[in-house]
């Protein structure tokens, strides 16, 4: 049996040692310290498009970046625990609003895929890039045409979608292959 390098000394050293004893081992150096970073940040942050919904030209784009936010302590959560992002959100190709209908703007809603929680992120143009800090597990961009930004929610119609990793991700338990046909009368 070959036994490594490091192996043979510490087993020498043991029995080399008055009574059975271990003896110390060489000082290692101290793992480094610091914020710990997200996981996410060290891939780099998370892009995803906006895609077209047919409400709009199919030339029409989005692109939505979400960067995790950083505080003192590494991380930034809310209370709840959620991490919180830096959103930075850019569209391009959209015909002037008013094309489709009585609308003078594009409004960014944030929105979880179920659509129980929806905030306005506020009025973009094409060309433009408006940042925000987000902080759902879970969230879709929804790009709406509106005559106004001071709705609770969209009214108008939607353009441009698009969905983060994590809203992508569904549960499969209600999917027809798991659907046996055993049901309660």
């Amino acid at each position: 049996m070959k036994l490594h390098t490091h192996a043979t000394a510490s087993l020498i050293t043991l029995l080399a040692a008055p009574g059975g004893s271990v003896a110390p081992s060489p000082a290692r150096p101290a793992p480094a310290t610091g914020p710990v970073c997200f996981a996410a940040s060290a891939r780099g942050p998370e892009l995803f498009d906006l895609e077209p919904t047919g409400n709009g030209p199919i030339t029409a784009k989005g692109k939505v970046e979400l960067q995790p936010a950083t505080s003192p302590f590494g991380l930034a959560v809310t209370e709840d625990g959620n991490v919180v992002y830096e959103a930075t959100i850019s569209i391009d190709g959209l015909p002037p609003p008013a094309s489709l209908g009585p609308y003078s703007m594009y409004v960014v809603w944030l929105a979880t895929p179920s659509l129980d929680k929806v905030r306005s992120l506020g009025k973009i143009t094409n060309g433009q890039t408006i940042s925000a800090r987000v902080d759902w597990n879970k969230m879709m961009y929804i790009i709406s045409a509106e005559a106004s930004a001071q709705l609770e929610r969209w009214k108008g119609p939607i353009v441009l979608l698009g969905r983060s990793r994590s809203a992508r991700v569904q549960s499969i338990a209600g999917c027809p292959i798991f659907d046996t046909g055993n049901r309660a009368p």
